[in-house]
């Protein structure tokens, strides 16, 4: 017989109600050596074989990377014994890597991104999951500062799974409100499948960490994936006391300090390929606005019959020619220049009054001695000054509507598709797993452009109003696939 915990925490913002799985629940509990508390296992945390599948095959696909998610479900109150317990049933995966030397764990755009997405699901941020090479005997300080910075709430929790060592390990925490007290591992339930539910009374289960025990009788899942990679070694601290549980400690000597982290590398190749295309954009645009014009008898090729009939013209009329030529491409330069300083001060009327003023005296021809009015062309002033080039846009500005355009018509694109599923899904010709990938791929398309528009203060307003109509439709398309009655993947 369970020994049930009458002792009960803060209560979560909503209760549901919805029994307790007594039946397919499996009690996991810290064995000793852990920092263990009763105080903080209340409520209790239930979290679903299909919740638990996702965070093994998201941390297990890279696991030599800290990868970070985030736990979502409902607060539940049982309706026959009033027992509040948080049932956890999904997961929300992010492409985020932890950083050893990274003081934060859980940046500004992934924890707004996540919060966006929590809503547009309509779930309860339950808490956040990531990998670490090895589990320590208590929560991590970092853990902990990172927990109390963004999970408020007492009930809320954190989940880390260990990816080495020489057993698999892992644990759910919480934090003590006092920050002195430090947090502690508790005691979490494993909901099993209707199929995992075997003769004799015994449970299949995923759970293969040797830092939590249970009094169940269970059998490993074989076919299912684990974290743990066995053949990755590292060196131990030789100084260090055996502890009771067979885990590995990583010293801080144990990294190497030369080898630059490989999201370190990423971010200054970017930051160095950003600063390069920058320097070439503002190299072309003054190449352009400065280049000498193309004698003026080179265009007349084409015509070399005219040209054989037309009388050459002398000096005077070439150097004419030429002002001519030179007035236009500062003019050009002019009207560039103008359109790049468009955010600044706008342009007296008076100046450009002025320019096209000196365009039309510099560019009235005047006829040299033995040339037609027609063919000679008059000399230009002696000297008239050159248009100021303003400087060139940041090519990261430049580069963001075009990200924005490509993400909103992905996300286009995706609603397109997801609705052409669901005519067939009516129709009995898509199965529930087909119109879900449809519609994970319109979901995932929302949720980058939607960390993108998030930093997208320089967006005009067109692409603004194009981001709240897409938005609107995903909408539509999450209350479509609700009714529909299939299951996310």
């Amino acid at each position: 017989m369970r020994q049930r915990n009458s002792k009960t925490g803060p209560p979560p913002p909503l209760q549901i109600g919805k029994p307790f799985p007594d039946d397919q629940a499996i009690l996991w509990a810290p064995v000793e050596g852990l920092a263990r508390s009763m105080e903080l296992s209340q409520p209790a945390i239930v979290i679903t074989q299909g919740a638990l599948r996702e965070v093994i095959r998201h941390l297990s696909s890279s696991p030599d990377q800290e990868l970070l998610g985030f736990l979502i479900g409902e607060p539940c109150e049982c309706p026959n014994t009033k027992r509040r317990f948080l049932c956890i049933t999904g997961t929300l995966r992010t492409g985020h890597t932890i950083a050893e030397e990274e003081p934060v764990q859980i940046p500004d755009a992934e924890w707004l991104g996540q919060q966006l997405e929590v809503r547009r699901r309509r779930s309860t941020l339950i808490g956040w999951y990531h990998s670490t090479p090895f589990l320590s005997p208590s929560p991590s300080s970092l853990d902990l500062e990172t927990h109390r910075a963004r999970f408020t709430e007492a009930w809320q929790c954190g989940l880390v799974i260990a990816t080495e060592g020489n057993e698999p390990a892992g644990g759910f925490f919480r934090a003590h409100a006092n920050p002195e007290e430090g947090g502690a591992y508790v005691p979490f339930y494993e909901q099993v499948d209707e199929e995992g539910i075997l003769e004799g009374g015994r449970l299949r289960t995923l759970i293969d960490w040797s830092s939590y025990s249970t009094s169940e009788l269970v059998e490993r899942d074989d076919d299912e994936r684990t974290v743990h990679t066995s053949t990755t070694t590292r060196q131990a601290d030789p100084d260090a006391i055996p502890a009771a549980l067979p885990l590995m400690i990583p010293s801080p000597g144990d990294e190497p300090a030369s080898s630059m982290p490989l999201r370190a590398r990423w971010v200054g190749g970017t930051i160095f390929t950003v600063f390069a295309l920058g320097v070439v954009f503002v190299g072309a645009m003054i190449w352009n606005a400065r280049r000498l014009p193309e004698p003026p008898m080179t265009a007349s090729s084409r015509n070399r019959d005219s040209v054989a009939a037309a009388p050459v013209p002398n000096a005077q009329a070439l150097a004419g020619q030429r002002r001519l030529d030179s007035l236009a491409s500062a003019a050009m330069a002019a009207g560039s220049a103008a359109a790049a300083q468009s955010a600044g001060a706008a342009t007296q009327p008076g100046d450009t009054t002025t320019l096209a003023s000196n365009v039309a005296t510099d560019a009235t021809p005047a006829a040299a001695p033995g040339a037609s009015p027609a063919a000679a062309p008059a000399a230009a002033p002696a000297s008239t000054p050159a248009p100021d080039v303003a400087p060139a846009s940041s090519s990261v500005a430049a580069a963001l509507p075009s990200r924005f355009d490509s993400l909103a018509d992905s996300l286009a694109h995706g609603l397109h598709n997801y609705h052409d599923r669901r005519v067939d899904f009516g129709q009995k010709r898509l199965s529930c797993t087909e119109l879900a990938y449809g519609y994970r791929a319109a979901d995932e398309a929302l949720v980058s452009l939607a960390r993108l528009a998030g930093d997208g203060r320089s967006l005009d307003p067109q692409r603004t109003a194009r981001y709240i109509q897409l938005r609107a439709g995903m909408d539509t398309v999450n209350n479509d696939f609700d009714a529909s009655k299939c299951k996310r993947i």
